[in-house]
């Protein structure tokens, strides 16, 4: 059975910590493929300043390149709020005989519970989260996983890494790229080139 990890995000822009993110969670879980999915409208955040889906699916193109990544339109394409749990039912018509991943942030998975359909998204996929060293420990997440959403990282029911933080943001690039600021070594090459082609974030909408 094929291990495909999902990693969503509004990816405004996509940058090297979401890749080292993505990377290192895909390695921890042993998953065949990891599939980067670009939010048409994030339902949690303000969209004001948000990069078109066109855009931002080519921003995670050149981002994510590398053969254990596929870059999905699959929230893009059907438009409106992006709901994992109707994305979910999508991937498992497509991918049969599939065991899904679903990647996301320590400060995602300690709100959970106020996720859309959160327990149904639990019968379909694996959670997986990053613990960082200077935010939540890894403890903190095993025992909210437990006490809250009734999963046991020690039965793999729950995966949770141990890494080293990387603190970037979308947020930080936008505004260091509207202020004239350097962005190298944060987010890729051709990334960059595009978003200088296209002229984006060149100020705060």
């Amino acid at each position: 059975m094929r291990r495909i990890g999902i990693f969503g995000g509004t990816f405004n822009p996509p940058h090297l910590a979401h890749k080292r993110f993505a990377s290192e969670m895909a390695e921890k879980a042993g998953l065949s493929e990891m599939l980067i999915i670009p939010t048409f409208v994030p339902p949690h955040k303000n969209a004001k300043d948000l990069a078109s889906a066109d855009d931002r699916l080519e921003m995670c193109k050149r981002t994510f390149f590398e053969e254990r990544f596929t870059v999905s339109d699959i929230e893009i394409c059907r438009k409106g709020k992006s709901y994992t749990f109707d994305t979910l039912c999508r991937l498992k018509e497509i991918y049969k005989n599939s065991s899904f991943f679903l990647v996301i942030g320590s400060d995602m998975l300690l709100s959970f519970h106020k996720w859309y359909r959160y327990d149904d998204i639990l019968k379909m996929a694996t959670l997986c989260a990053v613990s960082r060293q200077d935010a939540e420990s890894a403890q903190d997440l095993m025992e909210y996983a437990k006490n809250i959403l009734g999963l046991d990282a020690l039965k793999d029911e729950i995966i949770i890494s141990e890494t080293k933080p990387f603190e970037l943001s979308s947020t930080e690039i936008r505004n260091r790229l509207k202020n004239g600021g350097d962005v190298s070594g944060l987010i890729e090459e051709n990334t960059l080139l595009y978003i200088k082609e296209k002229g984006l974030y060149n100020e705060i909408y």
